[in-house]
């Protein structure tokens, strides 16, 4: 079976065309290569046979410039149109890339979270529709999950009826192990039937800012039937992942008094053993020692965590990706208890050997 692997291509400040694009890469296979079996640009080795090339599926948008660029990591609801999904049948630049989402976006709608299946076959992503012009606020297009059969070149909304899409926006799709799929929602599902069953009127819970309706956890069937809430939160729950025990990893911004931060948090798919994985205390530990928040974590085996580390608000939307030791650390230089004494830390190190800046102002090494 392949392996799974996420890439995020580093953003840099444009050098004067409003035309350079966004990319966020997914790829899925055994290994990667350039397609004629290359391990870097211009080395000139030969084609290796037993390499096995894969598809690279990613987001395209026109970079936003200016104030436009200053997008808040707890903010979900907004869309930037422009945004489409394209794949590569090889992860080559050689390699033709197909837009598969303009037929639905006509170039005015958007495209995020790009998650592959298990085998590679096919990618589930949120998407976002065009503006209805003149169309009141609450008949206008949502947030919906999305898959793409690589195959096939079939794409479907995973929700088939448009009266249950339009109940709630729908991001950070990611596929469980046994077929469903988790995914961040406003429709907070169970927390509204509480209400109903109290006799009270039902309502959708803002996030703690008081901006826009929490998006907390879901699991739905690959046919978008038999949705379920399964996290319940005040503020927002993000970018699920699934662990190697088969729990699932994710962010959670804790704002109650006296806190504002996303830490990395794991529960079992029903909902169940909710705990504080990794990061309360550790979110002074950007550059310079400026405040951080951890982001979209992807388990990378053996109890480490690719997080990537920013303010709310980024600098050019982008932060440092880092090596979380979480199974042996709930705090980047407190160990696990059986670990007193042994280890000192830091759990976190960087993932790559660029020199990332989280702070404004030129960063070396870009931003991921």
């Amino acid at each position: 079976m392949h392996t799974l692997r996420r890439e995020f291509a580093r953003t840099a400040r444009p050098a004067g065309s409003a035309a350079a694009a966004l990319l966020v890469l997914l790829a899925a296979g055994c290994s990667s290569s350039d397609g004629g079996g290359s391990i870097s640009p211009g080395s000139g080795q030969s084609p290796d046979p037993i390499v096995l090339d894969f598809p690279v599926a990613y987001v395209k948008r026109p970079l936003p410039m200016g104030a436009d660029m200053n997008v808040d990591a707890r903010e979900l609801l907004d869309f930037e149109p422009g945004g489409d999904l394209y794949v590569r049948d090889r992860a080559s630049p050689s390699a033709a890339e197909r837009n598969v989402t303009s037929g639905v976006t006509k170039g005015q709608g958007d495209v995020r979270d790009v998650e592959p299946s298990y085998d590679g076959t096919r990618i589930l992503f949120a998407l976002h529709e065009p503006l209805v012009p003149g169309a009141s606020p609450e008949d206008q297009p949502t947030w919906d999950v999305w898959e793409y059969v690589v195959a096939t070149s079939e794409l479907r909304r995973l929700i088939r009826s448009d009266i249950v899409a339009r109940q709630g926006n729908d991001v950070a799709p990611h596929y469980l192990p046994d077929g469903r799929v988790v995914f961040s929602s406003t429709r907070q599902r169970q927390s509204k039937a509480i209400l109903l069953d109290e006799g009270k009127p039902q309502f959708d819970a803002q996030d703690e800012n008081r901006n826009e309706p929490a998006f907390v956890l879901h699991v739905m069937r690959a046919d978008g039937t038999d949705i379920r809430q399964v996290s319940f939160n005040q503020s927002h729950d993000l970018d699920a992942a699934v662990l190697d025990d088969g729990r699932i990893v994710f962010t959670r911004w804790d704002s109650a008094p006296g806190h504002d931060e996303m830490s990395v948090y794991a529960m079992r798919p029903d909902g169940s053993g909710l705990e504080l994985l990794y990061g309360a205390n550790s979110h002074q530990t950007g550059t310079d020692g400026s405040t951080v928040q951890f982001l979209d974590p992807r388990p990378m085996g053996s109890g480490h965590l690719l997080v990537r580390a920013q303010p709310f608000v980024a600098p050019e939307r982008g932060g440092d990706l880092l090596d979380v030791e979480f199974a042996n650390y709930v705090e980047n230089a407190q160990p696990t208890a059986p670990n007193r004494g042994v280890l000192t830390g830091p759990a976190q190190k960087p993932a790559t050997v660029n020199a990332v800046r989280t702070v404004a102002g030129a960063s070396p090494g870009g931003r991921f």
